[in-house]
């Protein structure tokens, strides 16, 4: 079976290098809140999200932070039985230890969502939709340590246990000013 056929290969850009990292600033909805999965369209072989609809008067939060404050992770994981699947990872750091801000970590700990985050490079592909298929949840243990960090909270989100994304995470937008757009729409709600 044809599953895995690949088509395209890779060349290294010498005067084009990628830049590593992510950009502090995460979007998160609530997994509840999307009206339909996020819409995607196919780009010379490519999945690339076009538009993401939220039930009306919902929106995403935005999370923002300082440099290095945010870290993706993806893996190749072996559900046991068919083809290869991927779990999806993003942590980040929360500044604030308001009551308000306790009270959504509380939140935080008890639902699923999607992840809306950006690359450092400010290229076509440089923002990502992570959770699209099945959603994010806080990864148990501990969230703050008030010796470390300055005693803020570290939350990080993967997807469910003995749960999988089909994809890796999806450029979001059909360039980098059209992704910005579609973030913007998803802070200001429907």
């Amino acid at each position: 079976m044809g599953c895995g056929n690949i088509t395209v290969g890779s060349a290294a850009d010498c005067d084009n290098l990628p830049s590593g990292g992510t950009r502090a600033r995460l979007i998160l909805v609530n997994v509840d809140d999307l009206q339909t999965d996020p819409n995607a369209f196919i780009e010379n072989g490519t999945y690339k999200i076009t538009d993401v609809n939220l039930l009306p008067g919902r929106s995403g939060y935005t999370f923002t932070g300082f440099r290095n404050d945010m870290k993706k992770s993806d893996e190749v994981v072996n559900p046991g039985i068919g083809l290869n699947q991927f779990n999806h990872s993003i942590s980040w750091v929360i500044y604030e230890r308001t009551q308000a801000q306790k009270n959504n970590i509380e939140k935080l700990s008890r639902g699923r969502f999607v992840a809306f985050a950006e690359n450092k490079g400010r290229d076509d592909d440089a923002i990502e939709c992570l959770g699209k298929d099945v959603g994010l949840e806080i990864v148990v243990g501990a969230i703050r340590n008030s010796h470390e960090n300055g005693g803020f909270f570290m939350i990080n989100l993967k997807t469910p246990e003995g749960e999988f994304e089909s994809k890796l995470p999806q450029t979001v937008g059909t360039s980098y000013d059209n992704g910005q757009d579609i973030l913007d729409n998803i802070v200001a709600g429907s």
